[in-house]
Order: structure tokens, then C-alpha cells, then sequence
């Protein structure tokens, strides 16, 4: 199954790191990603420019509108790149994701399956999955169980 992962920072931390550590931070990331490519399960990943060469468009009076930036402004976290993956279920993509150089640094990663042919159009958004996951979580670091 497929799991469409976006991963946030906190916006203000991110700036004012050094160059020098975003660019470590980056590198971390792109590893860990080829780690999960190695594996088989990274179907599409791509860092995200700045909010600032965004741009959000809306209908507005019968047309469409270009707004510069993102469609979410202002706000402490930012998105910081995507991930989609094939795991074998919900659990098995957060633990794929919590080892993600995003989580283990303080940021968030949201995992949401992916829409299919039966949930797309549904206006819920999709089945209604039991939110109780499977023990805890193996990070390297800590451990945290999630219910």
C-alpha cells in the first residue's frame, strides 16, 4: 500500500541554522531516503523549496488567481519535502518514518495512506482506519508507543 509522508520543520529553528547544518540536515535526509529506496519502498521523494518561490491559485471572480507563497502563511511549522512509499500497512510505514532524520531532529512527518480507486471520491476522504498501532515505536534514540 502506498503512504504519502510530508515532512515539516519548525520554521523559525530552520532559519537560523547555519548554512553548513542545513545543508548536514539535507544530506541526512537524502541518505535515509536512499536507504529506503535500497529497500524497495520510496515510490517518489522530493525536498521542497522555499515558501517564498511558491505560488497558491484560486478561482477568484470567474478566474484564476496567483498568490505568491504558500497556501499556508505565517504559521511555525513549515513543509519541508515529501515521501511517497509502499509499506504493508500503517504500521509498518511509521516505523519506516520514524526514522526519518526529520522526526529524529525534532520535526514531524504526517503518514497518510494514499487515496484509492474504492476511497477517492469518497467525501469522508477514505475508509476510517483503527487508530491503535502496534506497540511502540523503535526511533534509535527513544522509545515512544503511540495509541
Amino acid at each position: 500500500m502506498r503512504y504519502v509522508c510530508l515532512g515539516y520543520v519548525d520554521a523559525p529553528a530552520w532559519e537560523s541554522l547555519p548554512l553548513t547544518e542545513r545543508e548536514s540536515f539535507r544530506d541526512e535526509c537524502r541518505a535515509y531516503a536512499e536507504l529506503l529506496a535500497e529497500a524497495g519502498h520510496v515510490v517518489a521523494c522530493e525536498a521542497l523549496d522555499c515558501e517564498e518561490n511558491a505560488a497558491t491559485l484560486r478561482i477568484r471572480h470567474g478566474g484564476t488567481a496567483v498568490e505568491p507563497g504558500c497556501l499556508i502563511v505565517g504559521g511555525r511549522t513549515t513543509l519541508r519535502g515529501m515521501l511517497v512509499i509502499e509499506a504493508s500497512d500503517m504500521n509498518h510505514a511509521i516505523q519506516l518514518m520514524a526514522r526519518h532524520p526529520v522526526v529524529q531532529r525534532g520535526g514531524s512527518v504526517e503518514v497518510r495512506p494514499a487515496a484509492t480507486s474504492r476511497t477517492a471520491g469518497r467525501v469522508d476522504g477514505g475508509e476510517k482506519i483503527l487508530r491503535k498501532f502496534a506497540g511502540p515505536v523503535e526511533t534509535g534514540r527513544s522509545r515512544s508507543t503511540n495509541s
